[in-house]
């Protein structure tokens, strides 16, 4: 009798040993993500999220923007185009802390997180039609933005580990923005600017420089393991 007893005592340990070995492999130590939203933009981030505890984890977001553009008219006689490529990199790394973590330690449930971005650009654009009467207004573009923030974000952990989030949230950002004009004939950049806003009727100049408050909003999806 004895020994059924201790048999049935030291298989119970072993199958709760068992099950606590389980529980703790499917723990998920980080994820490997993406932003698909940013592909539409040229805007490519691939990172990885870090688990520091059940709640904490640190995460690093990098990225390449690589995106073309090009646009003609004809008004008389000339015909007027242009090619813009953008490229860049961009970084942003950010402190995590889920506020309901789920039972398995994984990545999952509502959070808030600090973040800082840092963003390069170049816009470089060549004037590919008619010059007349205006010149030549190929021209290069160099925008640098620093910044940070803070999102409240929720994010899904499925049992095969595959993740999905979303978050929004303010930002602060500072820009810093140069432009200088091929053509030395062009003699200022004030000139260029009032010559290029006269001929490409339809280039939008916003957000050269612009600095301040916003919101920041994304989606991310990743597999953790």
């Amino acid at each position: 009798m004895q020994f059924f007893t201790m048999k049935k005592v030291i298989l119970s340990l072993a199958l709760v040993a068992f099950g606590w070995g389980a529980a703790q492999a499917q723990q998920y130590q980080g994820v490997v993500k993406t932003n698909p939203l940013g592909y539409f933009a040229g805007q490519f981030m691939f990172g990885y999220e870090h688990m520091l505890s059940d709640r904490m984890s640190v995460q690093l977001m990098p990225g390449l923007v690589n995106q073309s553009s090009s646009q003609s008219w004809t008004i008389g006689t000339e015909t007027y185009s242009y090619e813009q490529k953008k490229s860049g990199f961009i970084v942003v790394p950010e402190f995590r802390y889920y506020v309901a973590p789920d039972r398995t330690g994984a990545p999952h449930g509502l959070y808030v997180a600090a973040l800082a971005r840092v963003l390069s650009l170049t816009y470089n654009l060549e004037d590919t039609g008619s010059w007349f009467p205006y010149g030549d207004l190929s021209r290069v573009d160099k925008r640098t933005v620093l910044g940070g923030g803070a999102v409240l974000g929720y994010q899904l952990a499925s049992s095969k580990g595959f993740t999905a989030e979303v978050f929004a949230g303010p930002q602060f950002k500072s820009v810093t923005f140069e432009r200088t004009y091929d053509s030395p004939a062009i003699g200022s950049t004030e000139a260029g600017d009032a010559l290029f806003e006269e001929k490409f009727l339809d280039f939008s100049l916003s957000g050269v420089d612009n600095s301040g408050a916003g919101l920041r909003f994304g989606v991310n999806i990743g597999y953790a393991f």
